[in-house]
């Protein structure tokens, strides 16, 4: 008599048991795809550098559109500029460190551009030195 009592119950237990790793296996999976995602979208919040931006000099007031293609690595930045201006350059000595960026723009048809600034709110900011004058220089991530 008392097996025919426990058989229900421990079909019921059982059940109860398979139901609660399932819904224990489907959080997990949950879990398991919002931390990959969250993973994915890391690098980008630590490497606030690489990508395409839109820059502007300023020089007599006025600003001159340029662009940058950067690329971090490390602390050493990469990359590419074009302005009207200038023409096309490539980065030299680039740096980004403690929040800080510098590297210096060489140019075939002018002279070379040494850049410093700052990331701040998405936006990078800061001074150039070029043809014996210091002015300030700001830049926009292209498609933000």
């Amino acid at each position: 008599m008392r097996l025919r009592f426990h058989v229900p119950l421990i079909v019921t237990l059982l059940a109860a048991c398979l139901s609660a790793y399932s819904i224990l296996a489907s959080h997990n999976e949950g879990l398991a795809s919002h931390q990959l995602r969250h993973q994915t979208a890391s690098p980008s919040q630590s490497d606030p550098i690489s990508g395409g931006w839109d820059v502007s000099f300023f020089v007599n007031g006025k600003a001159h559109p340029s662009t940058f293609d950067l690329k971090l690595e490390g602390t050493k930045v990469t990359g590419t500029a074009f302005s009207d201006h200038t023409g096309p350059g490539t980065v030299r000595d680039g740096l980004w460190s403690d929040g800080k960026l510098s590297f210096t723009l060489d140019f075939k048809k002018h002279e070379s551009i040494a850049v410093k600034g700052t990331l701040k709110d998405g936006k990078l900011a800061g001074e150039f030195t070029t043809e014996g004058f210091t002015s300030n220089w700001e830049a926009r991530k292209k498609g933000l």
